[in-house]
């Protein structure tokens, strides 16, 4: 119950009362849990531009393609 709680405070899972007790559910898939902590990272540090240019250098050519190419795709939704 302790770790659910914890987990419910992070946002990872949410819980809804079923007659006496609650049903407790996932928030995300696998891949939006992994952005999520990925959020917290970068907003638990003071400089965001040397994160993410840290990890951008760190990106294998063809996750960096992957990156670029969903990024114009982001802008063009936004446009």
């Amino acid at each position: 119950m302790t770790i659910l709680t914890r987990l419910q405070a992070k946002g990872a899972v949410e819980r809804r009362r079923q007659g006496r007790s609650f049903l407790w559910t996932p928030r995300s898939d696998e891949a939006g849990l992994a952005a999520m902590r990925m959020r917290r990272v970068l907003d638990g540090e003071n400089d965001r531009e040397a994160v993410l240019a840290s990890f951008l250098t760190a990106l294998t050519p063809g996750d960096e393609r992957l990156l670029r190419d969903l990024l114009s795709q982001s802008g063009e939704r936004e446009a």
